[in-house]
């Protein structure tokens, strides 16, 4: 399969990340993609962006050369509620929206109480892709959070970095499968994001590929594949 976006990943303004933007679309441009997708941590990881920075990404051009860069945020659910850390202003701002959880903002609850924290957050318009949700240490209904992808539109990403064998998300492979085979039957669609803190991992889909090849996955549910689908998952082109 080829791939022609990523839409997560971090330059050195996310605080623990080691490459610029003009590195990560020098890389993208290198590994033939079409769309970047720049997703800083959001302000209340240590180390990242206040609200400002991504107030200001209208400063930043979108096109470099047959590359189009999308401005956007990983943005952290802070509570069992849903809530992101980034205010709706904000979040209208930016070209798209991650909505991920990070065991550094919210401390992992019960199956219950993450699911309901996943879901409330993929209510929110704003979110369209939500982020890694595969780590153990937040476990979850896959059942109910498909189910309620489906309904709510929301991509579901696989994530390239939390299949690494150095990953410190426990139990991804299996939570991954589990989430693939409740997709198949719903028809929601995943995106692949190699979630890369360096230049070199970005479009660099290795262990997702082959883990989506493994799994018999259909390729017209995955967002990547496919140029015309770069709506789905962006708030503005």
């Amino acid at each position: 399969m080829t791939y022609v976006m990523d839409m997560h990943t971090h330059t050195i303004a996310s605080g623990h990340a080691y490459s610029t933007l003009q590195e990560n679309i020098a890389a993208a441009g290198k590994a033939g993609l079409k769309f970047l997708g720049l997703s800083e941590h959001g302000p209340a990881m240590a180390g990242a962006p206040c609200p400002l920075y991504f107030l200001n990404y209208k400063i930043i051009p979108r096109q470099y050369g047959d590359l189009r860069l999308f401005c956007g945020i990983e943005a952290n659910i802070t509570d069992y509620e849903g809530h992101l850390d980034l205010d709706a202003f904000a979040l209208s701002r930016v070209d798209y929206c991650i909505a991920s959880m990070h065991t550094l903002i919210l401390p992992p609850g019960s199956a219950m109480e993450n699911t309901r924290a996943a879901i409330h957050a993929m209510e929110n318009p704003l979110v369209k892709i939500l982020g890694h949700p595969d780590d153990s240490r937040y476990p979850m209904d896959y059942e109910e959070l498909v189910r309620a992808a489906s309904e709510l539109g929301t991509v579901l990403e696989v994530n390239n970095s939390s299949l690494h064998p150095l990953s410190s998300r426990q139990g991804a492979r299996e939570n991954i499968l589990t989430m693939l085979e409740a997709c198949m039957r719903y028809g929601v669609s995943v995106i692949l994001g190699t979630d890369s803190h360096i230049s070199s991992m970005v479009g660099d889909f290795t262990q997702a590929d082959k883990f989506l090849r493994g799994a018999d996955f259909p390729e017209e549910l995955i967002v990547n594949t496919d140029p015309g689908r770069i709506g789905q998952v962006v708030n503005i082109l």
